[in-house]
């Protein structure tokens, strides 16, 4: 195995880092403080060549693997995970999910659209009673002579308010289960659906999340992407690509958190010394070095075996978990570093720390995957 970057991988952290440092730093303290998202920034990253680097090239992504992908979405991500993650949403994780179960006809359609990012993209699985459990999916989609009867809400949906597509799951025979589970593809402006702006987040503020609201909403045949019985799993293996991307961007603001915790270790002077001479700060740091590391070469590696194809169930839940966990004590142990200038969205470390605990909650909760893992360990199910 071997750790280090080769040239492309080089080129590429490089690029995303000048991307971040030029179109998204300067912008972000404002976006933040008014809770606002810019989606004029998909199409900054789509000129850049930065929004799709793992779809196809067929469909006008990068063709790029995983690993280098996340790469990039780390580099990103030290800037900000919100305003990444809002603004690469839409090929990561319902992009993936058409690029696996949607027609030649959807994908051809629709896909070099949203790598372009000429098209604001939108995955709807979450709602207000259907979390970590997808299969309680209550929005209900009653077929009829010519096409599909929608009613119900989605919540928490990256960029719902602003996307010109959605793709969503919903339920075609309750009394199945997940296995009546389909999914769907609807447009902005179709009668009967309504996109609604989230307000008063106190993370990813500088994101975007929205509520869709279906009242007899009607779509033709053609909108299907998934039968019945595979509208979940479908969606999870766009799911598997967010969780990717969650791992890598945590990773990223750990990262930001470290460098900037050394250069005020070294400046801040306290009791005759720099800080960082301190015994306390410098055990501090050093573990936080540490469970950096771990959490880099956890996510490389599930990067690598799904760049492979192989299976990766329980590695994916070690890099989620461990990344995102180990971001929320280092961007905690960074405030406190920083004193009270910590706490102001003025040093980076204050706005890392606001933002991280939603990336433990997206793309499944640390609990979610501890059983996940012990179900791959145990061969015996926690969820039944």
């Amino acid at each position: 195995m071997d750790f280090e970057l080769n040239e492309e991988q080089l080129m590429f952290r490089d690029m995303a880092r000048r991307f971040a440092e030029q179109q998204m730093l300067p912008t972000l303290k404002e976006c933040m403080r008014e809770e606002r998202f810019d989606p004029g920034l998909i199409k900054k990253f789509g000129n850049a060549g930065l929004l799709a680097p793992h779809m196809p090239q067929e469909y006008g992504g990068l063709g790029l693997d995983y690993v280098t992908s996340s790469i990039i979405w780390e580099e990103l991500s030290k800037i900000s995970l919100a305003m990444t993650q809002a603004a690469l949403s839409g090929p990561i994780q319902p992009g993936t999910n058409l690029l696996d179960a949607g027609s030649d006809e959807q994908k051809k359609k629709w896909l070099p659209a949203i790598c372009r990012g000429d098209l604001i993209f939108a995955g709807a699985v979450v709602e207000p009673n259907a979390g970590s459990d997808s299969s309680l999916t209550e929005t209900t989609a009653v077929k009829q002579d010519e096409g599909w009867l929608i009613n119900g809400n989605k919540i928490f949906i990256t960029n719902g308010a602003e996307a010109d597509l959605v793709i969503f799951t919903a339920q075609t025979d309750k009394s199945k289960g997940g296995r009546g589970i389909a999914s769907f593809l609807v447009e902005k402006g179709t009668p009967g659906f309504s996109q609604i702006p989230q307000r008063g987040k106190i993370s990813w503020r500088a994101g975007s999340e929205g509520t869709l609201r279906f009242a007899d909403c009607r779509l033709p045949m053609e909108n299907q992407v998934s039968p019945p019985g595979r509208g979940l799993r479908d969606a999870l293996r766009g799911i598997d690509t967010a969780r990717l991307f969650l791992a890598a961007g945590a990773v990223g603001v750990s990262q930001s958190c470290l460098e900037a915790s050394i250069k005020y270790a070294k400046e801040r002077v306290q009791f005759g010394k720099p800080i960082g001479g301190h015994q306390l700060i410098q055990g501090t740091i050093a573990e936080m070095a540490a469970r950096i590391e771990a959490s880099r070469w956890l996510t490389y590696r599930v990067a690598d075996m799904k760049s492979k194809g192989l299976p990766h169930i329980k590695e994916m839940s070690y890099a989620k978990w461990f990344s995102t966990e180990t971001a929320l004590w280092v961007t905690a142990q960074a405030v406190k570093i920083h004193g009270s200038f910590g706490t102001f969205d003025d040093y980076p470390v204050g706005r890392h720390y606001q933002d991280i605990i939603t990336s433990t909650i997206l793309g499944g909760t640390a609990e979610i995957h501890k059983l996940t893992i012990g179900r791959q360990l145990l061969d015996i199910s926690a969820f039944t």
